[in-house]
């Protein structure tokens, strides 16, 4: 075997382990798409986690503080 058929077998198995990972991937892809949870909240109300925290005592946005 020489230093070319070595390089061409390195190249051709590095493209079908790059495509046999782009299909498993894909696969993983659809299978998470599938096990999604139904969507318990209405997506236009608030967060599920997280509540927007306001300090008291500071101005509304749009307010400057002239003095």
């Amino acid at each position: 075997m020489t230093v070319i058929d070595l390089l061409i077998t390195i190249i051709v198995v590095t493209i079908l382990v790059t495509i046999a990972l782009g299909v498993m991937t894909y696969i993983a892809y659809k299978l998470r798409l599938a096990r999604r949870p139904s969507q318990l909240y209405d997506e236009s109300s608030t967060t599920q986690y997280f509540v927007l925290h306001e300090p008291a005592g500071m101005p509304e946005p749009g307010e400057a503080d002239v003095t």
